[in-house]
């Protein structure tokens, strides 16, 4: 993505309906009825927000997915590497007009099928916002991508374009149609800024399918968990989320934005690991966000070149675990997302001032709270994050679960604490928790 105001200006239209209606129909039944769930039953969706969809060409199905990946560009993509940092996808972006870049494309790709991994291929403004609905002579570029990928295993969607302004409707449009026209069932992403009015997002997102948001944060000489660089971003994140779940688009992806460098005048830091593993835990507990992207992967040739050590210290020890974090609740998160009933007592208004902000945003919970559960390995997990700065005594209440409780034993790996579910009565459990500021807890029991 890009940190310069003036968007590329001119673009947006598609979707196949009957994906648009995929998403509908597993938001009425609250999880998809694949095999790996057939066995949940009476699982309640409380956040409402569809999951991404990979398109099995096999099989001509789709499987919810969970992404956890970086973005690349280009001949800079490090597929190899992002796997071993824990990812499970790439967005490869910035795929425009240039010769090269279609054999550059197949080459990642092919690395990416045979670690089992998904890209989302991103096409950059030279593509995109030159196409027009009636003008076949613009189309040629996308027909090129579409023959040559439309079938790949390890292609998980499109992203079109970066960030563009509401003006560049038509073109973002049209693109999508012809994608799907092509004959490609993939999926269509979308990102915004988080400072884009809901207007203009629902112009830009009238026919896709994904919809993700970034928010720029963690300036130098901001301390640990700034207001600016934490409660900021989550309301801007909790703001989004009533428009997505209203609009029936997937995902509500956290684009990290941790960019860790000098952009323009304005100087960046990377998040501490505790703040980066709120960002990530809280946009899923809070806003029930369904994937992560980190920007950006790219250290040589441009985003910190003469830096990279810091870079290197960045990717991993501090997202690394995190995305190894994030793979244990990958399934639940596909699956079983948002199951049972959860209730606390910091379901109220964060006290939290929030900084002002460009944009929509609303004030999030005091404490975040989801559940998930794995039918593969019947465990639960109950994502907890204390969204302000100071100490509280949480206290959590579980009702209606889709499998039966077989131990009142609760463990939490990241704190290495261990603690016991009360039964209240059948079918009604109480935990209760202390929990430090900004802290993070996945409570595990089966």
């Amino acid at each position: 993505m890009t940190l310069k105001p003036n968007k590329n200006a001119s673009m947006q239209e598609s979707n196949l309906i009957s994906r648009r209606h995929l998403n509908c129909a597993i938001l009425t039944s609250g999880v998809l009825t694949n095999s790996s769930q057939a066995k949940i039953k009476n699982a309640v969706n409380n956040q409402s927000i569809p999951p991404i969809q990979s398109w099995q060409p096999d099989t001509d199905s789709y499987i919810p997915f969970y992404p956890i990946g970086w973005y690349s560009f280009g001949p800079w993509a490090r597929i190899q590497e992002l796997y071993e940092n824990g990812a499970n996808c790439a967005l490869y972006a910035g795929l425009g007009l240039e010769d090269w870049q279609l054999g550059d494309t197949k080459a990642q790709m092919k690395i990416a099928q045979r670690l089992g991994m998904k890209i989302v291929l991103g096409l950059d403004s030279s593509v995109v916002g030159r196409v027009k609905a009636n003008a076949p002579s613009t189309h040629q570029p996308i027909i090129n991508y579409v023959k040559a990928f439309k079938d790949h295993p390890a292609l998980l969607g499109w992203q079109l374009g970066d960030e563009f302004a509401a003006d560049a409707a038509p073109a973002i449009n049209a693109t999508a149609s012809l994608l799907h026209s092509l004959g490609s069932k993939h999926q269509t992403w979308q990102v915004h800024p988080h400072t884009w009015s809901h207007r203009d997002v629902i112009t830009l997102m009238k026919n896709t399918d994904v919809c993700t948001f970034d928010g720029y944060t963690y300036l130098e000489g901001h301390s640990e968990f700034s207001p600016t660089a934490a409660a900021r971003v989550l309301a801007w994140q909790q703001g989004k989320t009533s428009l997505i779940r209203k609009m029936r688009w997937a995902g509500n992806i956290n684009v990290t934005q941790a960019v860790g460098c000098q952009c323009g005048a304005a100087k960046f830091r990377f998040p501490t690991l505790r703040e980066y593993r709120w960002n990530v835990f809280s946009a899923i507990s809070t806003t029930g966000a369904r994937g992560t992207m980190n920007w950006i992967y790219s250290y040589f040739g441009g985003f910190y070149r003469d830096e990279e050590e810091r870079f290197f210290e960045f990717r991993d020890n501090v997202v690394r675990p995190v995305n190894l974090e994030q793979q244990r609740i990958a399934l639940a998160m596909s699956t079983g997302y948002d199951i049972g009933t959860v209730s606390s007592n910091g379901d109220i208004a964060t006290s939290i001032d929030i900084p002002p902000a460009t944009g929509p945003y609303d004030r999030y919970n005091k404490v975040g709270r989801i559940l998930l559960f794995d039918s593969e390995k019947s465990r639960y997990f109950l994502i907890v994050t204390n969204n302000e700065a100071t100490r509280f005594d949480v206290k959590i209440r579980l009702a209606d679960l889709p499998r039966k409780i077989r131990s009142l034993r609760v463990t939490d790996r990241y704190r290495c604490k261990s603690l016991q579910l009360e039964n209240v009565k059948r079918g009604v459990y109480k935990l209760q928790d202390r929990l430090n500021g900004y802290d993070v807890a996945i409570y595990e029991f089966r």
